[in-house]
């Protein structure tokens, strides 16, 4: 029978260092899928269809059926590099299913999968025995695994990277950011199909938004419009009844704590990142600069210690909850975070929680995408339902 494996614990616990050895010891050759699936994709392929065929199996027969929860064919002419970060995941599954690996390692990617494709996902792999499949898997939201499955519990010996999200918001002042309107918004990538279309939403400060959809369905893409990476087809931003366009004239409204905190370095080291903000926003209303030791203190509460450790050193975990300075410092009125609990223990979780609903209570307005649950129930919020090329805003959470 194949051996499959859960491994859990807490943040700096060994967990991820126990998957590699897993994958070192395994009995065949093991494919490896982390918390950014882009990185599990062979960056060799300029489309999708090249990419599943790279893995796809030759000459030796494949045991296991595919797995195919989105329609590969449909999107076979799009850039690995253009799917959400989830449809990275079920793609680098997908090549998976399809490839002669006899073993597979998956450290915490399936956090970032909508319900639907969590299950799939996790039903996929915990049918691995009938294939003759290895599987070692970190999953800080499977609480509780299939029966059959053997569960490895790791303890973090000393406390590392402490972090205080709500700690460090605790002396946040107060302010109110300007309601956002969104007009007609359509919105498309090049040569790919309507992502929105005659959009209409009002958001309110001192409230926070979940951004709720299936993966690929456009909330990564709405965080990019309202920065001002991308820009609209058609449509305008007002904040306060104030024409806004971030794509034009700059991002001055929102702080945003990117899914892959990598993405949204400025520098090698937190004291250049900081210095380089400084320099590119220059003296805009909007923003409220703090201190360099203001900035030192909430790194502090992150859980880092120095101003000059060089950011590609440290843990992703630590990397991700690093990302998150910036718009919990108040430099801007308007937070956003996307996916801010991949990766991330159930404790570190309820803490950013609390940060996120305190920041609102200020005046702040927050947006957040998750697929966490317990997560967003811990927030006090309201659903932004993305589908269908639109937005409905709904119920409270």
């Amino acid at each position: 029978m194949a051996r499959r494996e859960l491994i859990a614990g807490p943040n700096f616990s060994g967990r991820s260092a126990a998957l590699r050895a897993r994958l070192d010891a395994a009995r065949q050759p093991s494919f490896f899928i982390g918390p950014y699936a882009e990185a599990a994709l062979s960056g060799l392929s300029s489309t999708v269809t090249d990419e599943i065929a790279i893995y796809r199996a030759t000459g030796t027969p494949v045991r296991r059926t595919a797995f195919t929860p989105l329609d590969f064919a449909g999107c076979g002419a799009r850039k690995p590099q253009t799917l959400s970060g989830g449809e990275q995941v079920l793609l680098a599954l997908h090549c998976f299913s399809q490839s002669a690996f006899g073993a597979i390692a998956i450290d915490t990617a399936l956090e970032q999968l909508d319900a639907a494709h969590r299950n799939a996902a996790l039903d996929f792999v915990n049918r691995s025995d009938e294939r003759g499949c290895d599987v070692a898997l970190i999953d800080n939201r499977l609480t509780r695994p299939p029966h059959d499955w053997s569960v490895t519990t790791l303890a973090a010996e000393t406390p590392a990277f402490a972090c205080d999200p709500a700690g460090f918001v605790a002396n946040v002042e107060p302010r109110r950011a300007r309601s956002l309107t969104i007009r007609g918004l359509d919105f498309r990538y090049p040569n790919g199909a309507d992502v929105f279309r005659g959009v209409e939403l009002t958001l309110e400060p001192g409230q926070a938004y979940r951004l709720f959809g299936a993966n690929g369905a456009g909330k990564t893409t709405l965080l990019k419009l309202l920065v001002g990476v991308l820009a609209p087809s058609r449509g305008t931003l007002l904040l306060d009844g104030v024409d806004y366009a971030p794509w034009r004239h700059g991002n001055a409204a929102f702080a945003l704590a990117t899914q892959n905190p990598d993405h949204q370095w400025c520098g090698a080291t937190l004291r250049e990142d900081i210095a380089r903000r400084r320099a590119g926003l220059g003296r805009r209303r909007e923003i409220v600069f703090p201190s360099d030791q203001r900035l030192t203190e909430g790194a502090n509460k992150l859980g880092i210690t120095a101003f000059d450790q060089h950011l590609y050193e440290l843990p992703l975990a630590a990397r991700k909850r690093l990302s998150w300075l910036w718009p919990l410092s108040g430099v801007m009125p308007w937070l956003m975070f996307d996916e801010p609990t991949i990766g991330q223990d159930g404790e570190t979780r309820a803490q950013l929680a609390a940060a996120l609903t305190q920041l609102g209570g200020l005046g702040h307005g927050v947006v957040f995408v998750t697929h966490d649950d317990d997560f967003a129930c811990r927030v006090p919020h309201r659903v932004l339902s993305i589908a269908d090329q639109g937005i409905t805003a709904g119920r409270g959470g």
